[in-house]
């Protein structure tokens, strides 16, 4: 690769620099998967929050439904609140 000359101390400084390079790399690659994972599982908790309130909100809903009927059915028997 040299013609058979013996590294010098600027070889050697860049092979040094390619690894840690690389190190570098692996590591950023690394942290960015576990800052994507974070994410992800950020984004599925706001969704499943989202699911949660939709699901309570329809559920709302037919308690209001269904004690409106109820109060029709008192209404019609005489029946008042509280008796």
């Amino acid at each position: 690769m040299n013609g058979g000359k013996p590294l010098e101390f600027t070889d050697l400084l860049a092979i040094y620099s390619i690894y840690l390079g690389t190190r570098s790399l692996i590591e950023n690659e690394q942290q960015s998967d576990a800052q994507l994972k974070i994410l992800r599982q950020n984004d599925i908790t706001a969704a499943n929050d989202k699911q949660a309130a939709y699901i309570l909100a329809d559920i709302n809903a037919k308690f209001d439904e269904q004690n409106a009927m109820i109060r029709k059915i008192m209404d019609k028997l005489g029946i008042k609140d509280g008796d």
